[in-house]
Parts: structure tokens; sequence; C-alpha cells
């Protein structure tokens, strides 16, 4: 009974459409085949997915490779990918040469020690070229992390012990430059300047800094 009210209300819903009669061995299955058949034929569908296609492609930005090769060493066999993104990201936030002063097994005479006495200037903000804030102190510790290698920087100033760590790569970085290199430092942290600050001000880089910065102040 219920196979043959399903065939009449196929064929009823077919002619309607503008299709032939169903034959009536026809069940239920050609009803559902019936019910959904689409409207639209399949070459439409067809063009119109391949122009969407087209025009996601076209929208579509390709950034151009920054390195030809993969920045590897020679001696590594099979590089690994963490390494090679980690020396890609150094190179390309590596502006002024930097980065030769974070190599860890460089010449002394070549890379920042403990011990030396470093000026920085920084950047106030992304947008404002114009304003940077300066800061000079001994390194007292240097944490070397690829393109996470940081510095602290010890200073007095107005008789109070100031650190400062800065970022080596950040790019509000403006410049990086080592007025005196250290020298009769043992350590690879000189904690031990925090309970001595006197041993800071006996640097004569220190002194023509605060001279200078003295003479400014009485000017302006």
């Amino acid at each position: 009974m219920l196979s043959r009210v399903g065939t009449l209300i196929g064929k009823r819903l077919f002619a309607a459409q503008g299709g032939t009669s169903i034959p009536k061995a026809a069940g239920t299955t050609h009803l559902h085949s019936c019910l959904l058949q689409p409207q639209h034929s399949s070459r439409h569908h067809i063009q119109t997915s391949s122009i969407l296609r087209q025009e996601q492609q076209q929208s579509y930005i390709v950034p151009q490779p920054q390195f030809e090769q993969p920045l590897t060493e020679p001696q590594e066999k099979r590089p690994n990918v963490l390494k090679v993104i980690e020396r890609e990201s150094i190179a390309r936030a590596d502006v002024d040469g930097r980065a030769k002063l974070f190599v860890r097994r460089a010449v002394p005479s070549k890379r920042m020690c403990a011990g030396d006495v470093v000026f920085v200037e920084t950047r106030n903000s992304m947008s404002e070229s114009s304003g940077t804030t300066s800061f000079a102190g001994v390194c007292i510790a240097i944490y070397r992390r690829g393109i996470d290698t940081s510095f602290i920087l010890r200073n007095v100033v107005q008789k109070t012990g100031v650190e400062v760590r800065f970022m080596a790569y950040s790019p509000l970085v403006k410049r990086i430059e080592i007025l005196q290199k250290g020298s009769g430092y043992r350590r690879a942290k000189l904690f031990y300047l925090r309970h001595n600050p006197g041993k800071t001000f006996q640097l004569k880089a220190l002194k023509k800094m605060a001279q200078s910065a003295a003479q400014t102040a009485k000017q302006n």
C-alpha cells in the first residue's frame, strides 16, 4: 500500500517538473532519486565552480622568498628545520651587523663580553622614528638564545643602581656600541657588582658619559 502511494506521489511531482512518466514497477528508491534530482545542469555547476576557483587564486598573495637557499651549515648532514628558521630570522633582524657581537665562539675582542661598557640607543615607538632613548652601563650578563638573545646593563643613576635588559634583535633597539672593553673579569655573570657599586664608576668610559651628561644639563 505504501509503495503504491509513493509511486503516485512521485508521478505527480515528476510530471509537474516536466519529466516523463514513471514506470509502474518503480518503488520508493526511484521516488527518492526523483525528489533529490538537481534542477540545474551539472555543466553550469562546473563552470561556476571553476570561475570561483580562478577568482580565489587571483586573490592569493604569494610572498617571494627572501633567501634563495636555506641557511644551513656545511657540517650538517641533515639540517634541522627549527635551526634553519632561527638562522633566517636572525639574518632578517641583523640590520647593522649586531649579530657579530653575540657569536659564542668568536674572538673576545670582536664580541660583547661581560664587563664591557656598552651604549644602547632605543626607539620610543615604531611609529615615531625621531624619539629615541639612550642608556650606557656595564654589561653584567649575556643570554645567548638565538633570536631571543638579550643582555643586561647596569649603571648608577642619581646614587641608585639601575639595570636594564635589552633584547638584541628587537626592532626597537636602534644601535649597540661598545665604548670600552672590560679587562680583569673572570666570570660570565658579574652580579657581584650589585654589592659593589663603586666599581662601576671606576671605568673611564662611564666617567666621560657622566661628565658629558652633566655639561648638557647645564647648557639646557
